[in-house]
């Protein structure tokens, strides 16, 4: 990655940062979504400088990573995300640091976490009673996360969801360029530190 774009959160009396995350990284999925190539993959990873774990808390900035400027200017963020110009300080399109501290990815973490909305699809997708499905799932320990996440409302079925991020420390020298979900996240693909 070889450009970025910072994206800093202004949150105010009235305004949460919860609430502009939601609103930004909604806005930011439909641009990376129009920006999909043909393998289903974006050209443009996320970066949130300030993520703390140990404080659940994504911070208050975000990085828009791509191998060029070009790339990062087709995006049009300024247009997608004016609805919120008074809650966002956008930079220009500036070179990475020559010097990074490192490598990290930011991926998506999708837990198994409900048995009873697990069974419930079970049987539909199976074709069997709630009942089986349940039994299927009798005794298992649900699964939870403490990560970060941003609620996000799905444009296909209308319902909220928490986009978990994790994010995980690359070996030395990883820089592997796979390409980034929709959401700009990647289990693959890294992106600096600085």
């Amino acid at each position: 990655m070889k450009c970025y774009i910072e994206i800093t959160l202004l949150p105010s009396a009235d305004i949460s940062s919860y609430f502009l995350w939601e609103k930004i990284y909604q806005q930011l999925h439909l641009v990376l979504v129009e920006a999909q190539g043909s393998n289903n993959t974006v050209k443009v990873g996320v970066s949130f400088p300030e993520y703390d774990a140990s404080q659940y808390q994504l911070g208050h900035k975000l990085r828009l990573f791509a191998q060029s400027g070009e790339v990062l200017e087709n995006l049009n963020v300024n247009k997608w995300l004016s609805r919120l110009s008074d809650y966002l300080h956008i930079t220009s399109i500036r070179d990475v640091p020559e010097k990074v501290e490192g490598y990290v990815f930011f991926k998506r973490i999708q837990l198994k976490s409900n048995n009873d909305r697990l069974a419930r699809r079970k049987a539909k997708r199976k074709n069997i009673s709630y009942e089986q499905a349940k039994a299927h799932y009798d005794g298992r320990k649900e699964q939870y996360s403490r990560a970060p996440f941003i609620r996000i409302k799905s444009h296909s079925s209308d319902k909220r969801y928490r986009l978990i991020i994790a994010r995980v420390d690359a070996d030395s020298g990883a820089q592997i360029d796979d390409g980034f979900s929709t959401y700009g996240l990647s289990a693959r693909s890294a992106v600096p530190v600085f």
